[in-house]
């Protein structure tokens, strides 16, 4: 008796029998079937045999369905349209980019016109509309500990020490420029001598994840009694006129336009710093990770 999973044989001998149905006859089922008749005689035996009933009659009164064998073909033609049904499914998830990404990323990074970050999400949204986005905005030791948690697929910001068990790569490259705003005296300050002076008199506002005196040695032995852990507290302490800081060009852009900021000597004390991507060391990237990598690294 036929069992309850069917085997890859027991498929072959049931699609042997549709034809042959269909055909209506061993002989005009051959072209289809590219065997001869006694191989889909022996076939259709082999069926019956796993059945346990009689499907067709065939002799000199011609091919003739059996009650049952009816009852077989229509569910077999069922069976048949399931797989085919199946096989669409597999084939759709192989080539839709299905499942889901987090991503976190500095803050103000968005501001930074050279992130790419709208145009790369705008195309991946393109190529992979089934796949669920959630984004966080996070410090970068925060994102070090989402990539290692597995919290987050990616993380991209700025990250002055390299922890282990965290892969970094390098998508592009911002300047931050130590400000200052009206009010305070290194405002208006060009003359390279009296800069130093008044920095030495200076309050910085601190970044908290951020240790400047190591990122800009410039600023060993000026003194900190504020910090904060986005850029916009950095701004605000700034813009009280008592604090100087470090802040994305991009993002100050509009203030300075403003003047209600201005770069510290000019910008002479600006420094690059390299915007990283991250993700857990050894990981496999899904589809949907390489997809938006490719999106991200050729800005969209």
């Amino acid at each position: 008796m036929l069992s309850s999973v069917l085997s890859k044989a027991d498929l072959h001998l049931l699609h042997v029998f549709t034809v042959v149905t269909e055909a209506r006859g061993f002989s005009a089922a051959q072209v289809d079937l590219n065997v001869s008749t006694s191989t889909i005689s022996r076939q259709i035996s082999d069926l019956e045999t796993r059945l346990g009933m009689r499907l067709c009659n065939r002799g000199r009164g011609g091919f003739q369905m059996t009650d049952q064998g009816n009852l077989v073909y229509e569910a077999a033609q069922k069976l048949f349209l399931s797989l085919e049904d199946f096989g669409k499914t597999v084939t759709g998830v192989r080539e839709n980019i299905v499942g889901h990404l987090s991503l976190g990323v500095i803050d103000n990074w968005i501001s930074n016109g050279t992130s790419a970050m709208v145009q790369a999400l705008s195309a991946f949204t393109k190529v992979a509309p089934d796949v669920s986005l959630e984004i966080h905005t996070l410090a970068p030791d925060d994102l070090e500990l989402g990539i290692l948690d597995q919290k987050i697929s990616f993380g991209i910001g700025v990250f002055h020490a390299h922890k282990p068990g965290i892969s970094y790569e390098k998508i592009s490259e911002e300047y931050v420029d130590l400000y200052c705003s009206p009010g305070n005296s290194l405002f208006d300050c060009r003359d390279p001598k009296r800069v130093r002076e008044k920095m030495a008199d200076a309050l910085l506002a601190k970044r908290s994840y951020l240790n400047e005196v190591k990122v800009a040695p410039m600023m060993r032995g000026i003194r900190s009694n504020a910090e904060a852990h986005q850029v916009e507290g950095i701004a605000t302490l700034i813009l009280t006129g008592h604090y100087i800081g470090y802040l994305p060009r991009s993002f100050a852009e509009s203030m300075v336009s403003e003047g209600r900021l201005q770069a510290v000597a000019g910008s002479e004390l600006a420094l690059p710093v390299s915007i990283e991507l991250i993700n857990k060391r050894g990981q496999v990237r899904s589809l949907a990770e390489l997809t938006f990598i490719d999106c991200l690294i050729n800005k969209g």
